[in-house]
């Protein structure tokens, strides 16, 4: 019997299980692809996951990123920078790769090709049923992602509500590396590459050009509710970028994924189990980033695991929902809020970017949330007060 029982091979099972191994654990993690495996993503690393990680992540990395462009409905852009900042872009199969070998270093059992279709309670433990094995451990982490079965099977939840999850396209374009640095640097300054986002092409959601070193990754995503518009927003947004930026891209490879965007909005453990990541819904609402609560949770659901391992206290696990719920979901609940007033309409995004391009220190305050180079409940108070200080008038035109 293992200590631990990971479902799931992403940023959020890889560094769990890989942390766990590192505390002592005998830690097993089962995949149902085969890594490297296709996973739609835009593909940016957030300072915060840089940060948590503490790898050298060079040897993988396919650029970088020091600024965020602002296009919004009428027109206005808006570059948002500061000082310092750097965060990477990659290849979501390559580093997905990257980090279950890291787990598998760490003396992690990895199973691949795998799919759990079941778990049992047992009475001193769980058991996941695989298509013709199983695997006992005293604890289980469900790290299967938005569609995953663990939280259903579980008895966690039954379905996402639909104000809870958004629906994106994206594409991986092929491009030569001196056509992506013409069109991503800021004021032709090489040093200074940007991610290009789009507001106003439709409700409740935004648009992406992100430069890497031979592609691009453009792609849009809504609020599910919103997204019989999708298909016509993503024609639209491929066309805007070819027209302003001068080049023709080639979408044929799109794809679509699901992401939870309502944070915690109920249980994220049951018996001797937790969900980490997409699966437990720790993803921005604003900007839709989940690498860097991947990993974050990963890294505190090891902890807990390790603590009530050692202290023979499965009950200990209700540690990890208590510290969750006052951690990120304090920051994803205040996102959200963020979000509700950002999106709630095209003149709220107008006004926030004008703000920022008159003062630097917003424009500083909403990279640091676009880019997680600070966790938002640091910065709320700051944000509000300088808002209401500085630009009352403003703030008061905003629609709540």
């Amino acid at each position: 019997m293992y200590d631990l029982l990971v479902i799931g091979g992403g940023p959020a099972g890889s560094t769990c299980a890989r942390r766990a191994a590192e505390r002592g654990l005998d830690v097993a993690l089962i995949e149902r692809c085969i890594h490297p495996r296709k996973k739609p993503c835009g593909g940016a690393i957030s300072p915060r996951a840089i940060e948590l990680l503490r790898y050298d992540l060079s040897q993988i990395a396919r650029g970088e990123f020091h600024a965020a462009r602002v296009h919004t409905p009428s027109g206005r852009t808006t570059v948002l920078t500061r000082e310092g900042l750097t965060g990477l872009m990659i290849d979501r199969p390559t580093f997905d790769e990257f980090l279950l070998k890291k787990a598998i270093e760490a003396g992690v059992e990895v199973r691949q090709d795998t799919k759990i279709v079941g778990i049992e309670q047992l009475r001193k433990g769980v058991r996941a049923l695989g298509v013709g094995d199983s695997y006992k451990a005293h604890l289980l982490v469900g790290a299967d992602g938005v569609n995953g079965l663990s939280a259903r099977i579980l008895g966690i939840r039954k379905r996402w509500q639909a104000d809870n999850i958004a629906v994106c396209i994206n594409a991986e374009v092929p491009m030569k590396e001196s056509e992506i640095a013409r069109i991503a640097r800021v004021d032709d300054n090489p040093a200074q590459i940007a991610l290009d986002l789009y507001f106003g092409l439709i409700d409740w959601g935004y648009g992406w050009c992100f430069p890497k070193t031979n592609t691009l990754n453009v792609g849009i995503g809504c609020r599910v509710e919103y997204a019989r518009n999708l298909r016509n927003a993503w024609e639209s947004i491929i066309s805007h970028i070819e027209r302003t930026k001068g080049i023709s891209l080639d979408v044929s490879q799109r794809t679509s994924a699901r992401v939870p965007i309502g944070g915690i909005t109920g249980r994220v453990i049951a018996r001797r189990s937790m969900l980490i990541g997409d699966a437990a819904g720790l993803v921005s609402p604003i900007s839709g980033e989940g690498i860097s609560y991947a990993i974050e949770s990963g890294i505190l659901a090891a902890d807990v695991a390790y603590e009530a391992v050692r202290d023979k206290s499965p009950v200990h696990i209700a540690e990890y929902d208590r510290r969750l719920k006052q951690g990120l979901n304090k920051e994803l609940d205040n996102l959200r809020q963020l979000a509700n007033i950002l999106y709630r309409s095209s003149k709220n995004i107008e006004l926030i970017s004008k703000i920022a391009s008159e003062d630097p220190v917003i424009g500083e305050y909403l990279i640091d949330v676009l880019a997680r180079v600070s966790p938002f409940s640091n910065l709320k108070r700051r944000i509000y007060r300088r808002m209401l200080t500085r630009h009352p008038l403003k703030t008061i035109k905003f629609d709540l």
